[in-house]
C-alpha cells in the first residue's frame, strides 16, 4: 500500500495551465478559446469598476496582447510565461488586468511631477516606480463594490428555505455527502440533489437581481461576480 504522503497530488488549476502551455506554444485553439473566454470577460469587470467602454477595451486588448509577446516596444517574453496556477487564470488576468490600469491612472496622476536625484543612473530604473502608490485606492475591489456584493449575496441566502441552507452547509461547509444528509431528513439521495442545485440557482438568480436592482450601471454577470470574489471579496 502506498504511502499517502508521497502520492503526486493533481494540481489544483491544472486546467488552466493546460491551456496557457498550448496558448504559448501557438495552438491555434488553444488562443481562440483563451481569447473568447478571457477577453469579454475582462472588458465586463474593468466597466463594472467605473472604466470607460473605450477605455476597457483598449486596456484589456493591450493586455491580452501582452499575453503573447507583443509589447510596445516589441517582442517581449510572453506574459502568460509567468502564469504559475497559484491561482486560477481567471483571478490572475483579474488582477493583472486592473493593476495595470491602476499603473495608467498613477502615472497619469504624477505625470511631470516625478521624482528626480542627483545621482541618477541606470539601475535607478523607472523613475515612477519611485512614486509610492495609494495602497486603499489599489484595492481590486474598493469598499462600496464589496459592501453590495455582500448584501446581495447575504440576501440570497437569506431567501433560502431554512432546512435547505442548513443542507447546503452540510454539504458545502462540513463535506457531508448527500448520502448522508438523505438519511438525516429520511429522504431519497435524489430530493438532496435536487434541492442543492435549486438553491444554487436561486442564490445566482437573487444576488444579481439584488445588485441589478441596487445599481443598474453595474453590469456583471453571475461569472463575474463569481470570479471577483475569488480575486478578493471577503464575504
Amino acid at each position: 500500500m502506498s504511502d499517502p504522503s508521497t502520492e503526486v497530488k493533481p494540481l489544483k488549476h491544472a486546467e488552466d495551465l493546460d491551456l496557457v502551455d498550448r496558448a504559448v506554444n501557438g495552438d491555434e485553439d488553444a488562443v481562440l478559446a483563451f481569447q473568447t473566454e478571457y477577453q469579454p470577460m475582462l472588458e465586463r469587470v474593468m466597466m463594472s469598476r467605473g472604466v470607460d467602454r473605450v477605455q476597457a477595451q483598449d486596456l484589456v486588448a493591450d493586455v491580452i496582447a501582452e499575453c503573447f509577446g507583443a509589447g510596445k516596444k516589441g517582442q517581449t517574453r510572453p506574459l502568460l510565461e509567468k502564469f504559475e496556477g497559484r491561482s486560477s487564470l481567471s483571478t490572475w488576468m483579474i488582477r493583472i488586468t486592473w493593476n495595470r490600469w491602476l499603473d495608467l491612472k498613477r502615472r497619469d496622476k504624477f505625470k511631470g511631477e516625478l521624482p528626480s536625484y542627483e545621482e541618477e543612473d541606470d539601475r535607478a530604473g523607472d523613475r515612477f516606480d519611485r512614486v509610492k502608490g495609494d495602497d486603499p485606492g489599489e484595492k481590486l475591489l474598493d469598499d462600496d463594490l464589496s459592501e453590495l456584493m455582500g448584501r446581495a449575496i447575504k440576501a440570497a441566502f437569506d431567501s433560502l428555505d431554512p432546512d435547505v441552507l442548513l443542507m447546503l452547509k452540510l454539504s458545502y461547509l462540513h463535506g457531508i455527502s448527500q448520502t448522508v444528509i438523505a438519511r438525516m431528513w429520511r429522504c431519497d439521495q435524489t430530493r438532496v440533489s435536487r434541492s442543492l442545485s435549486a438553491a444554487r440557482e436561486q442564490i445566482a438568480v437573487v444576488t444579481m437581481r439584488t445588485i441589478e436592482e441596487a445599481d443598474s450601471d453595474l453590469k456583471l454577470e453571475w461569472e463575474d461576480f463569481q470570479k471577483l470574489c475569488a480575486a478578493g471579496l471577503d464575504l
